[in-house]
Formats: structure tokens, sequence, C-alpha cells
């Protein structure tokens, strides 16, 4: 028997913290967009920006933990991420982050 990588209940939280992203595209044209869920691995980071309910499909910035010149907007598969073993922060919260990756406060970019 397999062991399960994510607890149902961190599943449930994690669908539950996407489901308050912006649609796909809502946030097209904007320099700085506000990150809602956080996933990590060793290799990897997702800072998801927007989220597809249905397809449970997210974009955001994939960070290259190894090369960070490797790390780029793109659309990721939440299920296929839960499977590979990526883990929500939980305490990631009131991050923005820009065209280039960089993250701040919210408050920060509201300042700038």
């Amino acid at each position: 028997m397999r062991l399960p990588i994510m607890l149902d209940s961190h599943k449930k939280i994690v669908y539950e913290r996407l489901n308050e992203a912006p649609k796909l595209y809502e946030t097209d044209g904007e320099k700085i967009k506000r990150v809602i869920v956080k996933l990590f691995h060793p290799m990897f980071t997702l800072y998801v920006v927007e989220y597809d309910p249905n397809k449970k499909l997210a974009f955001g910035y994939m960070e290259n933990e190894s090369d960070r010149y490797l790390s780029e907007w793109g659309y990721s598969d939440i299920e296929e991420l839960i499977e590979l073993g990526f883990e929500m922060d939980l305490y990631f919260e009131n991050r923005v982050i820009n065209s280039k990756g960089s993250i701040s406060c919210e408050e920060e970019a509201v300042n700038v």
C-alpha cells in the first residue's frame, strides 16, 4: 500500500486557498501580482497568482532552486505537483511578485 504524499486535510487547505486566486488571465498586464499560494519542493518553488479550478491548472512563477536563471512564468498542473511531493507553505501570506520573479510584502509594493 502506498502512503499518501500529502494528507487530505492539507490538500483541502491548498484547494481552498487556490480558489481565492484570480481566474486564469485575470491579472494579464499587471506588473505586480498578488501571490495566493506558495508550493515548494527541494528543487522548485511555485508562486501561484492565477488558478482555474475546473482544470486544476495554476499560473505562476516557478523558481528553480538550483539555477535561478532557469526560473520562469508558466502553467502547472496542481494534481501533478501534489503527486510529485510539493507542499504548501502555510505561513506565506501577503506577498506580491513582479514580472522578474522578485517577491516582496504587499505593503512594500504599494509604497514603490
